[in-house]
């Protein structure tokens, strides 16, 4: 408990204090790998929550196609190619970030995201449409606090230069979607080979 104590305090402080936070996280290793698969628990929860308790006026989603294993798959499998992805770069680019440096860092940076979501959420059950505008403001305070802890955590964790930091965002963005042609590549080839085999199966029980 006490691990999971300080593993939190210490994301907290990351929150408000990135410089000195990840420094921590590279120098000191510190962050907590339990508290980073809370964080992930609790990023496809509220993923979860936006398709099924957002408010009724501000949800277009269809109840008849929310699917929990499709969000799974998207939300973990998501963090799980830009988590690939962004440990190849780094390493042809020979930075300094450990893949454990680069888990802990992508999981920080869906902490602000899933904290202002949840908000949303909850709001959108109290507030009228007149209100929408205040409700994406949130939406974009937590967004771009996102996308600051992650460009803080690349420039702590891997310590690159600020032109080294886009390069590296931007060849990981290049590989995610490499990664996403390759994964439907094989979905097709293995769903080819499916189809080939049942049909060989149903002529040779159509001859027997």
């Amino acid at each position: 408990m006490n691990k999971l104590k300080e593993g939190f305090k210490q994301c907290k402080y990351t929150m408000f204090h990135p410089v000195n936070g990840f420094d921590r996280v590279k120098w000191n290793n510190e962050g907590s790998l339990p508290v980073c698969c809370i964080i992930l628990a609790a990023f496809f929860l509220v993923n979860v929550f936006d398709e099924v308790l957002t408010g009724f006026i501000f949800n277009t989603t269809n109840p008849d196609k929310i699917s929990v294993p499709s969000i799974f798959l998207i939300t973990m499998g998501g963090f799980a190619i830009c988590y690939v992805a962004n440990w190849a770069v780094s390493s042809l680019m020979f930075t300094e970030g450990k893949s454990r440096h680069i888990f802990i860092m992508l999981t920080y940076t869906l902490v602000p995201y899933t904290v202002f979501e949840l908000i949303y959420i909850i709001a959108t059950n109290f507030v009228n449409n007149e209100m929408n505008a205040f409700l994406e403001a949130i939406r974009f305070i937590g967004l771009l606090w996102s996308f600051l802890i992650l460009l803080l955590g690349e420039y702590y964790v891997h310590q690159l230069t600020f032109l080294q930091v886009v390069l590296n965002l931007f060849l990981t963005a290049a590989g995610i979607v490499v990664i996403l042609f390759l994964l439907l590549l094989g979905y097709s080839l293995v769903q080819q080979i499916y189809v080939f085999l049942v049909t060989i199966y149903n002529e040779i029980a159509f001859r027997l």
